[in-house]
């Protein structure tokens, strides 16, 4: 049977384990979180700026956090897709704004200015500048915030192991990359959830990364998974 490893923060791979019930889904996760040089702002910031951008589910559940210990605050937010809004939602803080495909480009591209032109965009110190630049470029101010960290987890020798007799390995960030190819290496065929993913798999040396076109989420992605699983099944 194809293994495949899911590697995104653990507690974050069940649902994607469940769109894949006719696979191994092995739980390896690359990532886990820390707080970030500015997280301690972040509850003096919100109410300050017109709207906020929230590009991953972690950074919701960041601002998550400290929005609920202020006291629930009338703010607005725009998330960067559905997996970043549900965790808003579930908490009564639903997104005025999702993109069209969803990447940080294409929300600094779409976000309309009907809300006002203060921007705050907590984020992982690992983030790159494209939002704030694309915004900025709109005429957009932009308060960055770097609420985390993103960090390698901790790997026992029987993980690694495991690790490298998978099939396929699926990456959700450029951060889970890196590590893999640290641990790992490149051989397995690498499956991403978007363009930035595929982006990281290449220049890391993956010789086969498939990547969905554009960023369409969970579901899109488990239907390339699968089919990517099925194309090397018929090669055994």
């Amino acid at each position: 049977m194809i293994r495949i490893a899911l590697t995104r923060e653990k507690g974050t791979n069940e649902k994607l384990a469940n769109l894949l019930p006719k696979f191994e889904c092995l739980e390896l996760p690359c990532i886990m979180f820390a707080p970030g040089a500015d997280s301690e702002k972040l509850g003096d910031e919100i109410t300050k700026h017109d709207i906020i951008t929230i590009t991953s589910p972690q950074g919701a559940a960041v601002l998550l956090e400290t929005w609920i210990r202020i006291g629930r605050p009338d703010i607005k937010v725009a998330a960067v897709g559905k997996g970043t809004a549900k965790p808003l939602i579930s908490e009564g803080l639903k997104p005025v704004f999702e993109p069209s495909d969803f990447t940080a480009v294409t929300l600094a591209a779409e976000l309309p200015d009907k809300y006002g032109d203060r921007v705050l965009y907590p984020t992982s110190t690992l983030a790159d500048g494209k939002l704030q630049l694309g915004l900025e470029k709109r005429g957009f101010m932009v308060t960055r915030l770097n609420t985390y960290e993103t960090v390698p987890s901790v790997w026992t020798e029987e993980m690694i192991e495991i690790a490298k007799s998978v099939d396929i390995v699926t990456f959700a960030s450029p951060s889970a990359v890196r590590i893999w190819k640290e641990r790992v290496g490149t051989s397995a065929t690498a499956v991403v959830i978007g363009p930035t993913s595929a982006r990281a798999a290449e220049k890391a040396g993956f010789e086969k990364v498939v990547c969905p076109d554009g960023s369409k989420g969970l579901e899109i992605w488990a239907m390339l998974i699968a089919d990517t699983a099925k194309s090397l099944a018929k090669l055994l």
